[in-house]
């Protein structure tokens, strides 16, 4: 054991941590914009009383191991570790997304039909509305009125009454994208045992660094969707952890005050 230097040995700020998957060849994901992580160990006891007010012996039982991280980034391999494991089927490359009310005009004549920007694409219809009232058109296999729509979910073609001829709208849907963030699928996976992590977390001051590793851990929560004016979402993930095939929970590596 090697004394350093007078510093606060404590670590400060909220530090930084790493999840390691359980997949084949393991991918680790640094949790960015970490807002503050802990560790908490909980024993059960037993006490043992005579026929006076205190005990005369403690026992000790089992001890739990519970840790937290809290963050603010969008982290999709978190999201596949915690309801579907290893299973890499379940995350997928490119987003769903959604065009928030698109602004479009229905044609003065001929079909009456839009086709939305994204319609290459078209995923889900999110509603029409009028621009200047904010008033919904209704979505119908045939339209028979002015305020209807229809929409082939294909191709995405919305296609209008004659009475609304050059009305301006606000259409929303959802559409896909490849080439951008990953997708998982919520698959209602075998219930069992669940898919364990390594977890890596620390923090430094003054260049003196407090590590702790967590060699086998199990999503307990998560968290992941809290969204309020003025503020930003704040995922947080909770976490058991046990003891890997060589009996060891992990390590806390800690520095000495001299």
């Amino acid at each position: 054991m090697t004394a350093q230097n007078n510093w606060p040995s404590t670590p400060f700020n909220s530090g930084y941590a790493f999840q390691i998957d359980s997949d084949t060849h393991p991918t680790p994901t640094q949790i960015r914009v970490l807002q503050s992580s802990s560790l908490s160990m909980k024993s059960s006891n037993k006490e043992l009383f005579g026929q006076n007010i205190f005990p005369v012996a403690v026992g000790r039982a089992q001890i739990k191991v519970t840790g937290k991280i809290k963050f603010a980034e969008s982290s999709p391999r978190l999201v596949r570790d915690f309801v579907g494991g290893a299973n890499n089927s379940l995350m997928s490359a490119g987003q769903t997304l959604v065009a928030n009310n698109e602004a479009q005009s229905v044609p003065g004549s001929s079909t009456y039909t839009i086709t939305v920007n994204n319609a290459a694409t078209f995923a889900t219809d999110l509603g029409v509305v009028y621009q200047a009232t904010g008033e919904p058109l209704t979505n119908v296999a045939s339209v028979a009125a002015a305020g209807q729509y229809s929409v082939n979910t294909t191709t995405g073609v919305y296609t209008f009454y004659s009475g609304d001829a050059s009305a301006s709208l606000y259409i929303s849907y959802a559409y896909t994208l490849a080439s951008v963030g990953d997708t998982i699928t919520l698959s209602n996976t075998a219930a069992g045992a669940a898919n364990a992590f390594q977890m890596m977390m620390g923090a430094t001051f003054q260049n003196l660094q407090t590590n702790i590793q967590l060699y086998e851990c199990v999503p307990e929560s998560l968290n992941l969707w809290d969204t309020k004016i003025g503020d930003f979402n704040m995922p947080e993930e909770e976490f058991s952890c046990f003891v890997n095939a060589a009996g060891n929970l992990g390590i806390i590596s800690m520095p000495v005050l001299g």
